[in-house]
């Protein structure tokens, strides 16, 4: 592992070194989604617990808690509403690279970490003319470093809007790209399903 220090951090040395996780990560899964890559309608859940430790082939003792619910609702004929939720909670002594982080088009990767995050998103999809869709979403996240301590919070709120073209009718699969907005400028996302898809 290597990591160099970025530009204006003078005095700060690049960090090399080995980092090694070792642990058990089971799940539940509930999935009544009517198609895997661009739903329509349905649910999925998700609950994960991680239990990682030294006799475990780590180097650090720490545990993790994922829950994520999706749910697919359709409006109109060609109106679809999808909304999202997960939380994370980590315990222990994570590497920073497995501490939870927000995760919402717009936000960048990991910037928003924290012990414990919360976050939230809505999209709506419609499928104007043929095949090809108009989405919008918007959604919000916040991480904060413990529940004993909730003041100390980072919050972001993000948004935007894309296009998909029906790539294949048969599997309901669409694609296309996003232009997401948040408090660190546009990005442009390109989308393979949905944005959220999950096997």
């Amino acid at each position: 592992m290597k990591f160099d220090a970025p530009a204006g951090t003078t005095g700060l040395p690049d960090l090399h070194g080995d980092s090694q996780v070792g642990g058990l990560t089971p799940s539940f899964t509930y999935d009544s989604r009517d198609n895997i890559f661009t739903a329509t309608r349905g649910t999925y859940f998700e609950a994960t617990a991680g239990m990682f430790s030294q006799a475990l082939g780590g180097d650090n003792e720490f545990q993790k808690v994922n829950l994520i619910a999706i749910q697919y609702l359709p409006l109109f004929p060609k109106l679809t509403l999808g909304v999202r939720g997960d939380a994370n909670f980590s315990f222990g002594n994570e590497p920073f690279y497995l501490r939870p982080y927000v995760s919402l088009r717009g936000a960048p990767a990991m910037r928003y970490q924290g012990d414990e995050v919360a976050q939230g998103e809505a999209e709506l999809r419609w499928q104007f003319w043929k095949r090809f869709s108009l989405v919008g979403f918007g959604g919000g996240g916040v991480a904060w470093n413990n529940f004993d301590h909730f003041e100390k919070t980072r919050t972001i709120v993000t948004g935007g809007t894309g296009f998909r073209y029906e790539l294949a009718r048969k599997y309901g699969l669409h694609m296309g790209a996003d232009v997401a907005f948040g408090p660190d400028g546009p990005v442009v996302y390109v989308q393979f399903g949905s944005a959220w898809m999950r096997p």
